[in-house]
């Protein structure tokens, strides 16, 4: 694969998720979505400006992973590495957000299970996002200087375990990932471009469940996510297809809601579907799941001694929607929904319109399906 100089970082998969109302029905490359930049004016009021965006223009790095090959002198990247990591990430969301597998999130005691997949992308994505232009989050770059600067300190070490690897991971160098990791360390760029490099690179084959040589995914895994407990799934009750006037979910260059005040965080996966969590505090994994939707009879899965199924008002999901709007523009500034802010009248219009349908049922009811 060529060079490529505007690379993504944020999945094209996973912004296609929140594909705006009008693009809807228009072929993958034509997509787009609404991306809300929200700033606060002199006046102190939220200044919101809001822009239609191609897919494949929103969250680009130009020559984020940029390398020299030492032999050619030309340029090379990981693009190839990230993106098949990428198509592979993308099987198990689709898996949940148009089979609703959701019963896969509970089998968590094979390595590589479902719920690994989920947390790893989340880790992975997270520090992808901090390389995103159009993250906003104040002090992002003070995460990825945690890292990286240890490892430009610890330069001849690492290169040392890529290029003499245990005997237990030589047999597995023969893989595209590993000779890129060798590239890389031969490549005529700086050190710290080609510790970026490898952070990605190494991330990324222990997501392949690859015998890492410097293993940074475990331990931000274990690190960020001890303790994991899955509190809901919520569902809007509107199919992924729908372009009617609904509650959606939207997403932002952070992908991970983190919840400071009472640990509800959140991963929306797509404009009907969100998955909450709490961290550090559960003592046990999920015996069961809890899902919520406000149209259960949309959901392609049954409830059973695992799986707990309720229904919920319009008025409950605009909480968890509103939750996700809050903490994704609190962290990062920017937003990419479905909706234009006339869309967001309309609705508002219709909660009105609907009242009594709206606010139906006060309470969330378990039901059978």
């Amino acid at each position: 694969m060529k060079y490529t100089k505007n690379q993504h970082m944020l999945s094209q998969w996973f912004l296609r998720n929140f594909r705006s109302d009008d693009t809807a029905n228009a072929p993958k490359d034509k997509q787009r979505v609404w991306c809300h930049s929200v700033n606060i004016s002199d006046e102190g009021e939220n200044d919101i400006k809001e822009i239609p965006l191609p897919i494949s223009s929103i969250a680009i790095n130009k020559n984020c992973f940029m390398l020299v090959d030492c032999d050619s002198q030309k340029k090379f990247d990981i693009e190839d590495e990230l993106s098949e990591y990428e198509r592979d990430t993308s099987v198990l969301f689709n898996e949940l957000v148009h089979k609703h597998k959701f019963h896969k999130l509970l089998d968590v005691s094979r390595k590589g299970n479902a719920l690994e997949k989920m947390v790893n992308f989340m880790v992975i994505q997270m520090l992808l996002g901090f390389l995103n232009p159009q993250n906003k989050t104040d002090g992002k770059e003070d995460v990825l200087e945690h890292i990286l600067p240890d490892m430009v300190k610890n330069y001849e070490s690492i290169k040392g375990l890529i290029t003499n690897p245990p005997a237990e991971i030589k047999p597995f160098y023969s893989q595209s990932i590993f000779k890129k990791m060798l590239r890389v360390i031969d490549s005529n760029s700086e050190v710290y471009e080609k510790c970026k490099a490898l952070l990605f690179l190494s991330m990324v084959a222990e997501a392949k469940n690859l015998p890492a040589p410097i293993g940074y995914l475990a331990r931000l895994r274990n690190g960020m996510f001890s303790k994991i407990h899955i509190t809901g799934i919520y569902h809007t009750g509107y199919e992924f297809d729908s372009t009617e006037v609904r509650p959606v979910f939207t997403t932002s260059p952070n992908v991970v809601m983190f919840n400071q005040n009472n640990n509800f965080n959140l991963l929306p996966v797509s404009h009907n579907l969100a998955i909450g969590f709490s961290l550090g505090i559960a003592e046990y994994y999920n015996s069961h799941l809890n899902i919520f939707s406000v149209y259960p009879n949309k959901l392609k899965c049954r409830s059973s001694k695992k799986i707990n199924i309720y229904r919920v008002s319009h008025d409950y999901m605009d909480g968890i929607t509103g939750w996700v709007n809050l903490i994704g523009v609190g962290q990062t500034k920017t937003m990419y929904t479905p909706y234009e802010l006339k869309d967001i009248e309309r609705y508002l219009q219709h909660q009105n319109d609907n009242y009594d349908h709206h606010y139906s049922p006060d309470e969330p009811e378990l039901v059978e399906m």
